[in-house]
């Protein structure tokens, strides 16, 4: 009876630790918090240049991810489909992307003018840098995480 007992209590310890340890998925709006608060830190802004700054960036980001989307359509095309395309129709599919890649990369260069409106030329380039540490930050958590619940399958 004791071994049952404690067999029970430690199959709840175990599931209650494996609960807690789960990793936490962030919504949309804390993610974006701890990301201004990393740039914010990183590129050493102001508050003052951070209030001004942001709704420009987000504005900008908004701006690329709908560009991406529109890459992203023409990458997933259905493996059928994409069977049936000819040598021509790939050609034009394939100038399409290299066309909205100059869209975005002309809209960040437009935007660093509006940048600069309300941040020095310097905390630009560390916000780029601190925007890529962050990224890269991000993608090592998440490896580590993945890495580390394959481990516990």
């Amino acid at each position: 009876m004791k071994q049952r007992l404690f067999m029970l209590f430690a199959l709840c310890m175990l599931c209650i630790s494996y609960t807690t340890a789960q990793p936490k998925h962030l919504s949309r709006e804390e993610f974006n918090k701890k990301f201004q608060a990393f740039i914010i830190e990183n590129a050493k802004l102001t508050e003052k240049e951070a209030l001004e700054f942001f709704p420009i960036y987000n504005e900008c980001q908004k701006k690329k991810n709908e560009l991406n989307g529109e890459i992203w359509k023409l990458l997933r095309k259905e493996t059928q489909e994409r069977q049936k395309l000819s040598e021509v129709e790939y050609q034009k599919m394939l100038e399409e992307i290299a066309e909205l890649r100059i869209k975005i990369e002309k809209l960040e260069k437009d935007y660093i003018q509006r940048y600069h409106k309300v941040l020095p030329y310097s905390k630009i380039f560390d916000v780029n840098e601190a925007e890529t540490r962050f990224n890269r930050e991000l993608v090592r958590k998440t490896n580590y995480r993945n890495n580390r619940n394959n481990k516990n399958k």
